[in-house]
């Protein structure tokens, strides 16, 4: 939800850096794709032990996800589909993010498999609410964005180990929010 907050402010720089892929026919579902593969290879370096070069890696591959949205909007090619293979890659990549993380030996099993559990239930509560009739449920101190950044910012000095504990905290207390406030709407 932090993060949520800049969109707006950042919004003319995504668009300078979409207008010339529009121009070229990219499209979103292609950018999509390509964020999602350069998160595969992030994830493999976490495995290979390379947290520097991993959370640079995820680092250009977050940049490249966020302009997909950005592209679907000024081509005028939204859809739910594409809405569905980002949110689709995104489960995947935060998926094998912390498996690479894992296998890699740079955290423990459980304790990825915690984060891993938490993360994937900020986004089915989202999701599942607004299905029952919630309304806009973006709302959380810890969203995709800021738990990637978290995992970004300690792989960059050689702790991803703690942004695994700290994102599944924050993860976890996300659920509780999300929970918390469903109920508020739902019931």
């Amino acid at each position: 939800m932090v993060l949520n907050n800049y969109r707006e402010n950042v919004r003319g720089y995504l668009e300078a850096i979409v207008g010339p892929l529009a121009k070229a026919g990219v499209t979103p579902n292609t950018i999509t794709v390509l964020g999602l593969l350069i998160s595969l290879v992030g994830a493999y370096l976490f495995y290979l032990n390379e947290q520097f070069w991993a959370a640079v890696v995820l680092l250009i591959g977050s940049l490249i996800d966020a302009l997909d949205g950005t592209l679907a909007r000024m081509t005028g090619k939204t859809s739910r589909f594409g809405a569905f293979l980002d949110s689709t890659s995104d489960r995947i990549s935060d998926g094998a993010v912390l498996f690479g993380i894992a296998a890699g030996g740079l955290a423990g099993w459980r304790i990825a498999f915690l984060t891993f559990m938490g993360a994937y239930l900020v986004s089915y509560e989202r999701c599942r609410a607004e299905l029952a009739g919630s309304g806009k449920l973006a709302i959380g101190i810890a969203e995709r964005a800021e738990r990637l950044l978290i995992l970004i910012g300690f792989a960059l000095f050689g702790y991803v180990n703690y942004g695994v504990y700290l994102v599944g905290i924050l993860a976890w207390i996300t659920v509780l929010q999300r929970m918390w406030v469903a109920y508020q709407r739902l019931k």
